[in-house]
């Protein structure tokens, strides 16, 4: 970056939204990551307004408006992926001064970032793949053994396994697709019997 984008404040107003239960943890969680940053030396907040938590399925959403004068154009653009608002609106200046090296830089920096959170995501969803083909063997193993000798009914199964019957009842008609199992007036078996 140039010396004169260096120096270039930026006052700008963000958005910080957080989602969460119980209540009075989600806002005491966004109060506390609001009182960590304005012990960050490279910006200063000038104004905060923060939401009272509101009921959203089940959950708790709020958030802080923040008015945050940033020491320069790079500070604001780790705050962004750092602190991942869900907006903002650059006050002052109007027009900024950026020069190629420190755009290049800049841009890097965020794909560097973006292949890091890509990486994240890919290797949690193999991990959860694996999680789900192994909890669906459990469930399958569980079911055999509940089932036994002499077959059970789905309200059975539910009981006993502790999965709804709603949520059981499409794993029961795809291990009878597979022929694992047969289903006879309400009642499952295994085939083998």
């Amino acid at each position: 970056m140039s010396e004169e984008s260096k120096k270039q404040k930026i006052l700008a107003r963000v958005i910080i939204e957080m989602l969460g239960a119980p209540k009075e943890h989600i806002e005491k969680t966004l109060k506390g990551y609001v009182e960590g940053l304005k012990r960050d030396k490279e910006l200063e907040i000038i104004k905060e307004e923060l939401a009272p938590a509101k009921e959203q399925n089940k959950l708790f959403s709020t958030f802080a408006e923040l008015d945050i004068n940033f020491k320069n154009a790079q500070k604001l653009i780790d705050f962004c992926f750092d602190s991942m608002p869900s907006s903002i609106e650059i006050l002052q200046p109007e027009e900024l001064v950026l020069d190629s090296g420190g755009l290049t830089d800049t841009l890097n920096d965020m794909q560097a970032k973006l292949h890091n959170s890509d990486m994240i995501i890919k290797t949690l969803r193999a991990k959860n793949t694996i999680l789900d083909k192994n909890a669906k063997k459990i469930l399958r193993n569980f079911v055999d053994y509940m089932i036994g000798n002499e077959g059970r009914t789905i309200e059975t199964l539910s009981a006993k396994i502790g999965v709804p019957k709603q949520q059981l009842k499409p794993f029961l008609d795809e291990l009878v697709k597979e022929g694992k199992l047969r289903e006879k007036e309400g009642n499952y078996a295994r085939t083998d019997r």
